[in-house]
């Protein structure tokens, strides 16, 4: 089946009776919008560029999920776990590692529309800086770097060829994603999950494109918003969460012997 099909047949669906929870393929397409041409779908590297209908179609089915998204948190959180506040979040790494100001980074296939964590070794606890409703999860990705095989392979498995394994959080304060790659096997959490801020989901990896040499060991962590795109408005655009991460980062309790440490 392929992917304009996919999307193509959950927006033929019925509004009230559209699937609350699509596949994750189906959901990383609605996410990326303007940014296909970037996002290969399948095992191959190849591109499959939206059209205009689809674009517009895409954000139709988004607000009609995202409203139900709103009910189910409200249901399933009750009043134990509330929208976080933008100055309310929790850093998406229980240490604080190495917060790089790399979004808009010019890359090969584009600027980076995110930010890079490094930690010194595999295995960091990952957790959501919000509460949210788990809408795409991505595990057991299959792929690697060998020369043998030509460079970068990817047979399967994760969010995406590039994204391996990650998250996929909506965050019903501000009608935003939070985005999270390169995870090691074993997520946490599942899709349909309301997670509150500071939920483990997961741990650093180097799933995706982070498997290359020279990319080390890292988070990969996004943020979009709706906003106004490829001539279209509702369509997802990238936010700099920089400085919001660094605000949280500031609140992590220092270890001991730490400078600052009280």
């Amino acid at each position: 089946m392929t992917p304009l099909l996919v999307v193509a047949m959950l927006m033929q669906a019925p509004a009230p009776d559209t699937s609350l929870f699509p596949a994750h393929e189906a959901m990383v397409r609605l996410y990326t919008n303007c940014d296909e041409p970037r996002w290969p779908w399948g095992t191959a590297e190849r591109f499959v560029p939206k059209c205009d209908s689809e674009l517009i179609n895409g954000v139709a089915l988004r607000r009609v999920l995202e409203s139900r998204w709103r009910d189910w948190f409200a249901l399933k959180g009750g009043d134990t776990i509330r929208p976080t506040p933008q100055d309310s979040w929790v850093f998406p790494l229980a240490e604080r590692g190495r917060l790089l100001d790399n979004f808009n980074n010019p890359r090969a296939d584009g600027p980076h529309e995110a930010l890079d964590i490094f930690v010194p070794r595999e295995g960091g606890l990952v957790r959501t800086p919000v509460s949210g409703v788990v809408v795409a999860m991505g595990d057991t990705w299959q792929g690697g770097w060998a020369r043998a095989k030509g460079g970068f392979h990817y047979e399967g498995g994760g969010l995406s060829r590039r994204a391996g394994n990650g998250v996929m959080i909506f965050d019903p304060s501000s009608g935003g994603y939070v985005y999270f790659a390169h995870m090691m096997p074993g997520i946490l959490v599942h899709t349909g999950d309301v997670v509150p801020a500071g939920e483990a989901l997961g741990h650093v990896g180097h799933t995706g494109n982070a498997a290359q040499p020279g990319h080390g060991r890292h988070l990969h962590f996004a943020f979009k918003e709706p906003g106004t795109a490829c001539n279209v408005e509702g369509v997802l655009v990238p936010i700099d969460p920089y400085r919001t991460l660094r605000s949280a980062r500031a609140r992590l309790p220092r270890a001991p012997g730490a400078p600052g440490h009280r």
